[in-house]
């Protein structure tokens, strides 16, 4: 029969090898995780999907590079926060949202800034702007017709990502932006002279005369009225003038009339 000594001695014992075992199995969690936690964030593990909506202008690839990882798509290597926070900078967009969706995705929308107007600016630029008087770009031409172009109002030394603060110009892009997409679309090229008076050239068309740039809010009905009247119709017109309260066309010579003086 063992002694009380011996009772006690065998009891420290069996606690000694309980802790040696709880020891040897938390080493063992511990190292299992430690690896499975390297292995799901090593380079080349491939985790998750991406659905990026209302823009054209970002890949995957770009996501994860503004995640600061690499690819292939790894979640466990992407930061949705660094994602919002890279797009919220990213002058290209004006409304961004960046969500995880348990268990594997990540969904983006971004929303593109639209072209409003190409500014000719001083220093031969022609500067890229949105409705918002926002600088999306600075060109030293003009690189495509997605929007209209300014002459007339220069806005000095600005840099993409800095507001327009030019009057002139912001009371445009005001007028602009009440006007329908279809009718933005018609206007190639928007002229203001040393006086601040407004004229509009149509694509293929003539010259709209509007008047003061101050008086651009009373002349929006009128123009719209007028547009919609002769979208649709082969009007040969040399100008419509709508600086006075009732419009004036002056239309263009019939060719008859201008063969005969020809002629004579």
């Amino acid at each position: 029969m063992q002694t009380m000594r011996e009772l006690l001695k065998e009891k420290r014992r069996k606690k000694r090898l309980r802790m040696l075992r709880l020891f040897a199995l938390t080493a063992v969690i511990t190292a299992s995780l430690w690896s499975a936690w390297e292995y799901v964030h090593s380079p080349n593990f491939a985790f998750g999907r991406m659905e990026i909506k209302g823009t054209s202008l970002l890949k995957e690839a770009d996501i994860i590079k503004m995640a600061g990882s690499k690819a292939p798509l790894n979640l466990f290597n992407i930061s949705v926060g660094r994602i919002q926070e890279a797009l919220q900078s990213d002058v290209r967009f004006k409304n961004t949202d960046v969500q995880y969706k348990f268990p594997d995705e990540i969904k983006i929308y971004a929303e593109e800034r639209k072209p409003a107007l190409y500014v000719a600016n001083s220093y031969r630029s022609y500067l890229k702007i949105d409705f918002e008087g926002l600088v999306l770009n600075v060109y030293t031409g003009i690189p495509d017709g997605k929007a209209p172009l300014l002459i007339g109002c220069q806005c000095g030394n600005v840099y993409i990502g800095d507001k327009i603060s030019h009057q002139c110009v912001l009371k445009i892009l005001k007028f602009l932006h009440s006007l329908d997409e279809a009718a933005r679309e018609k206007i190639a090229e928007i002229t203001v002279d040393d006086k601040d008076c407004v004229t509009i050239m149509l694509r293929r068309g003539f010259p709209i005369m509007l008047g003061s740039v101050d008086n651009l809010p009373d002349k929006l009905k009128i123009f719209v009225s007028i547009f919609n009247e002769i979208k649709n119709k082969n009007i040969e017109a040399e100008f419509i003038d709508l600086t006075f309260s009732k419009p004036y066309i002056k239309l263009l010579p019939k060719k008859e009339e201008q063969e005969k003086k020809v002629k004579q």
